[in-house]
């Protein structure tokens, strides 16, 4: 795939500390416009986005003490383990692991690495960790991973400086950064041994925030994944700018899984996409039984359009507050 210079077309607009100052109106015509193209996109396949950010009430940050995911082995060759609502996702692949985010920093010796071996696999075989954007739930374990077995980290340029000037920010405070290493950019895949991940630009929540696409087989049947690497779940923590800058990224990201056939969703932050209830038919499958997380490239195209049809219902009830 060729790279795209979409990361670049407008300045990006990242997280706000604190929440932003614009008091939602009431619903207005405009605003159920874009609720009831969400509720129609949503069908009886794709109600979770709704019900989680159609619903404002609903929607709500990752918890830092959710309880520990159990490691589970999702397809032959991806594993997810940590933190039940801040995944790491294992790639396996024929010359060694590539991580999707590290984690948080404080659980990266007692719940992530030991998850690692739980599920079956050599933390000392990661060669790659990549970030889904620069927050510190996500590179908060990088720099074990970098210090103990030489891993190699992937972030964009734009987040490797946020993560530097968070990190000079709070006085040494926080989790130790890793080391500035690899700058990815859309269109540049990451290749490891048999496997090619390929990173698309989506600031928005981050000015350098990444999605991921690779592929996976279930029983040897291939499947390609997406991983929206950074998604806004508190809406009221980002600026309107940032938001618009988010639909836009949803867009540009569906045309290139519409591209590549993403069939399969799975997700960092596994808080809006019935997760749980998924694990637990995975669980319990039997020979024949569909799998789980495979969700076919309309329904995967659909789910996301949920999303940005909520999202772009709270842009508009801004503008009608001002």
């Amino acid at each position: 795939m060729a790279a795209m210079m979409f990361a670049g077309c407008a300045p990006p607009a990242e997280e706000n500390p604190q929440p932003v100052d614009e008091t939602p109106a009431p619903d207005s015509p405009d605003t159920l416009v874009h609720i009831e193209n969400a509720r129609a996109l949503a069908g009886t396949d794709a109600t979770a986005p709704f019900d989680f950010w159609c619903t404002p009430e609903h929607s709500r940050g990752n918890s830092r003490t959710a309880p520990v995911l159990d490691p589970v082995q999702l397809f032959d060759n991806l594993y997810a383990v940590s933190n039940s609502e801040t995944i790491v996702h294992a790639i396996t692949t024929s010359e060694g692991i590539i991580l999707i985010d590290s984690g948080y920093p404080d659980i990266v010796e007692t719940v992530t690495v030991p998850g690692l071996i739980e599920a079956g696999l050599d933390p000392a075989d990661v060669k790659y960790v990549l970030l889904g954007h620069g927050h510190e739930d996500h590179y908060g374990g990088a720099s074990y991973f970098q210090d103990h077995y030489g891993a190699r980290i992937g972030t964009t340029a734009e987040d490797w400086d946020l993560i530097e000037n968070t990190a000079a920010s709070v006085d040494g405070n926080g989790p130790a950064p890793p080391t500035r290493d690899l700058v990815l950019s859309e269109g540049e895949p990451v290749t490891l041994g048999d496997t090619s991940v390929t990173p698309v630009s989506i600031p928005g929540h981050t000015p350098g925030s990444l999605a991921y696409i690779f592929p996976v087989t279930d029983g040897g049947t291939p499947h390609m994944a997406g991983l929206f690497g950074g998604t806004i779940l508190s809406m009221g923590r980002i600026t309107t700018p940032g938001l618009q800058q988010y639909v836009d990224s949803i867009e540009h990201f569906l045309e290139v899984a519409k591209q590549t056939n993403v069939d399969v969703e799975v997700q960092n932050h596994a808080i809006f996409d019935n997760t749980p209830e998924r694990l637990a038919r995975l669980a319990a499958r039997t020979a024949g039984d569909p799998h789980p997380f495979v969700m076919g490239t309309e329904r995967y195209v659909r789910f996301w359009n949920v999303i940005s049809e909520c999202m772009q219902a709270e842009i508009v009830r801004r503008g009608d507050a001002g």
